[in-house]
Parts: structure tokens; C-alpha cells; sequence
């Protein structure tokens, strides 16, 4: 889709550019050219980084040796998904201030969601956008000309999304045994190294922002769980003073990714087809070595975070029926049911508008997610942790300009944000429950569906079909 979209964006500018110049005064040839210049104007730069090693000071000999941690730059490794890249903007020289920010993109551990052509269900054509793709598709946060921005001044290390383990792979799974495409000839090996990508970003920070003082680790659905993830190695190696010699303060934002996930996940994917074993950061909190042989979850995972760095702050954001985390949800469960066949029909609407409302045959429903994320949520411990639940069933909120008028229980979604990235701010813990009106929960924020445009209100064919929106039916 992406690919798509700016491609067509290009063929405008070129279509457009030569129509205003075609036979037109030479003053509008030169605005004419003025104008593409500036559309096709990137103020990102583009970092292909090398295989190399990093020593993240203070983590246990688990996770690196004496001379460090080796990493392995890469994408997935299927066609137009090789080479893994990031994006560098600069706002001033010497800026104290960095946005790292995680791009999402869904996620992939079975022949049945990584390949397929109506059922892959993550980002694997990184390769084929242009590198204005970045520019052009992150707003929100990424968008320097508001002036309301809480993060207008900083410059932003971008990490692209390609591998489909949610930024914490170290593994290649070897073809046919692991991995098999049926409509491409496989290499040897496709490659589930997240880590190892961020471990590059990471590099980059220790070799050229020595300076900062204010650090924003963020990220948006897969991005967001890269981010949360990830935190402790960026964290840890900030803590390094002779290095870092601001003691910089140190800000996790998580958009949408709040980690409801089937039974057996941690163990069987993350783990055992992803390698994320190896990059658990066992010097967190009560995080060891084994932590993904139990029972772990994101929302222990960030408690855990919260009470390692009791000074950082962490914002947590999601809409209570957020769409695509209901049907990831469900797509959970039907990988794990088996039955593969490779059509729009294997996993439904991605809008999560035909998942059942309660459970049925070992499928998760949309009433499990939204119990569960908010559960989770509100469960979270940390001094310096504060949630978000807003509204409606819109996907990630940070990367989008519609973040600015956003409000749930009456909180504008840009003033908690920028609460908790100041660090004179006092943010609240906002939940649209708590808000005025008859459904304010729902009828708000969010996407167009059938159902949805004909109630007025998020909803799904099954609460649709009994006259209520999803609040009704999953919170009586």
C-alpha cells in the first residue's frame, strides 16, 4: 500500500511540474520548480550501518561478552526487504535534545502471516518506498512546524520497520525447515534481527549525541512494543557518565502496543523463532536471564522498567477498542489454529469489524483485547507511569496531526503528552471512562466502517447487529 501511495505522489509532482512549465512565463517556471524542490526536498538522511559490535555498559556477561555484543544489521530478507536502513534529522548542530523514534508494521512467525498474497501481516517491501516515505507519512510528533509540539526542537533518529519481530529479533530461520514461501524462491535464510538493527541505532547515539541532555525513546504499534522492549539497552547505555556526561533525563512514550498476546507467545515466538532470549536485558528490575521461560508480559515488563529507572517517565497511550490491536489479537489465534489458506477471508478485515465480540473456538475476541489491554494498563506499577486510554477504535495516535485535538475525559491528548515529556510537567492517568456524555468511550475517534458510520459510534458487526457499540457489549 505504501509503496503505492508514493509512488503516485512522485508521478503528481513530475505530472504537475511539467504542465506549469509547459508554455508558461519564466517566472512560473521558476515558482513551478520552487515548488517541486521543496516537495522532494528530504531532511532526513539516510544511515546504512555495517555489521559491527557495542558495548552497553553495566548489563550482565548473559548479554554481552568482554568485548561486547556483536550485531548483524538486516532486514527480513525477502524481495525488496534486504538492506535495513535509518533515517537522521538534524535540527541544530550539537542539539541536546533526540527523538528516537520506533516505526511499526505488524509482525510475522509463521509461513501462514509472513508470506502469502492476502495474509502477510507485516511491513516487507522497506527496500521499494522512497526515502521520502518519512517525511511524508509521520506526522504528529515528527512534525516540527507546530508550534504546539512538545518535541519541535529535537532531532530524530527514525528506525525503520522490516523485520517483523517487533524491533527484538537475533535470529535466522533457515529455509524450507523454518520458513518456506510458496510463491518465491527463499534464501537460505530469512532474518528476525530487530535487535540487532536497534543495537546499530544504538551505536550511532554512543559515536555522536554524547551532548543530550533530553532523550524521547518512542514508537508506534510494533514500534511501540521495539520501544518498550529496547528501552533498558538505550537506557543503560545512557547511564554511561563518562560518556554522557549530562546524565541525561530519559522519556519512554508507547503508542498502541499494549501486549495482549495468546498463551505460549513469549515461549514459542518470541523466543524460540524470534532469538529474543538472548537480548533480554536481565539487569532490569526482577527481569533474569530466563524471564521469557515463564510468564512474562508487557505489562510486567514495563513495571519492570519503572522500577529500575525510577526517574524516567513513561507514557503509555491506546484506544480502548484500538482496531488493528484486536485483529492482531485475533490473528494470534487463528495461526495457532492451523487451516491455512491464503485469502482475504483467513484472518477477515483487518478494521477488526468481523471479529466475534466474545470468544469462541480458542479464537480471541474484540471484548478479550479491550478487557485485557485495559486491564494491563491500569495495573502498570511505577511512580512515573502514566496511561492514556482514550476513545474509539483509531490505531496509533503520536505519528498523526489528529494528536493535537484529541481528548478523552476531557484531557487533550497533546497536553498529557507534553506533561510527561517535560520534566516540570504533572501529568494525570486519563481514561475516557471517566468522561462526560452517554458513550464517551466510543463516539469518538474513530474509523470508518460500515458499522461504525451507521451507529455513529465504534462498534462491530456483532454489537452493531444488537444495536450497541463496543462498550456496551464488552463493559455492561
Amino acid at each position: 500500500m505504501f509503496s503505492r501511495i508514493f509512488r503516485s505522489f512522485f508521478f503528481l509532482c513530475l505530472i504537475l511540474f511539467f504542465q506549469c512549465t509547459k508554455n508558461e512565463p519564466d517566472n512560473t517556471k521558476a515558482v513551478a520548480g520552487l515548488v517541486l524542490a521543496e516537495a522532494l526536498y528530504n531532511p532526513y538522511a539516510k544511515i546504512v550501518p555495517q555489521p559491527g559490535s557495542i558495548i552497553i555498559p553495566n548489563s550482565n556477561s548473559s548479554y554481552q561478552g568482554p568485548s561486547g555484543r556483536s550485531y548483524t544489521p538486516s532486514c527480513f530478507g525477502n524481495a525488496n526487504n534486504t538492506t535495513f536502513y535509518f533515517f537522521h534529522k538534524r535540527v541544530s548542530g550539537n542539539n541536546p535534545k533526540l527523538l528516537v523514534n520506533f516505526m511499526g508494521g505488524g509482525a510475522c512467525w509463521s509461513n501462514s502471516n509472513c508470506f502469502g498474497k492476502e495474509t502477510t501481516t507485516f511491513l516487507n517491501f522497506l527496500n521499494s518506498l522512497p526515502d521520502l516515505f518519512v517525511r511524508y507519512a509521520f506526522q504528529g510528533i515528527m512534525d516540527q512546524g507546530v508550534a504546539s509540539n512538545p518535541l519541535k526542537d529535537y532531532d530524530i533518529l527514525f528506525i525503520p520497520y522490516c523485520t517483523g519481530d517487533l524491533h527484538f529479533g537475533s535470529a535466522d530461520v533457515a529455509t524450507p525447515s523454518g520458513y518456506d514461501d510458496p510463491y518465491a524462491t527463499d534464501p537460505a535464510f530469512y532474518h528476525h534481527r530487530g535487535h540487532d538493527n536497534v543495537l546499530s541505532v544504538l551505536k550511532f547515539i554512543q559515536d555522536n549525541y554524547t551532548q543530550v541532555t533530553d532523550v524521547v525513546i518512542a514508537g508506534q504499534s510494533a514500534g511501540g512494543y521495539g520501544a518498550i522492549l529496547n528501552y533498558p539497552h538505550i537506557r543503560q547505555a545512557l547511564k554511561e557518565t563518562a560518556r554522557f556526561t549530562n546524565n541525561p533525563k530519559v522519556r519512554l512514550i508507547a503508542d498502541a502496543s499494549n501486549g495482549a498476546v495468546t498463551s505460549g507467545f513469549f515461549q514459542n515466538v518470541v523466543r524460540d523463532k524470534w532469538g529474543g532470549a538472548q537480548n533480554i536485558p536481565d539487569w532490569t528490575g526482577g527481569i533474569g536471564s530466563t524471564y521469557l521461560d515463564s510468564s512474562p508480559s508487557i505489562q510486567d515488563y514495563l513495571s519492570q522498567i519503572t522500577a529500575e529507572y525510577t526517574a524516567d517517565r513513561v507514557g503509555q497511550y491506546t484506544a480502548l477498542f484500538d482496531s488493528t490491536q484486536r485483529w492482531f489479537f485475533h490473528v494470534m489465534g487463528v495461526v495457532a489454529g492451523g487451516g491455512y489458506t491464503d485469502s482475504a477471508s483467513y484472518f477477515g478485515p483487518g478494521d477488526a469489524s468481523e471479529v466475534a465480540d466474545t470468544a469462541g473456538a480458542g479464537i480471541p475476541s474484540n471484548c478479550n483485547w479491550a478487557s485485557t489491554a485495559r486491564q494491563a494498563m491500569l495495573s502498570t506499577i511505577g511512580s512515573e507511569y502514566y496511561y492514556y486510554i482514550a476513545p474509539g477504535d483509531i490505531h496509533t495516535k503520536t505519528t498523526d496531526n489528529s494528536m493535537y485535538s484529541l481528548v478523552s475525559n476531557g484531557i487533550n491528548f497533546n497536553t498529557w503528552l507534553t506533561q510527561v515529556i517535560d520534566p516540570l510537567g504533572s501529568p494525570q492517568k486519563v481514561n475516557c471512562e471517566g468522561g462526560s456524555g452517554s458513550h464517551p468511550c466510543t463516539d469518538t475517534n474513530f474509523g470508518s466502517t460500515q458499522y461504525n458510520d451507521l451507529l455513529k459510534r465504534a462498534t462491530s458487526h456483532d454489537s452493531y447487529s444488537s444495536n450497541k457499540d463496543l462498550y456496551e457489549t464488552c463493559f455492561p
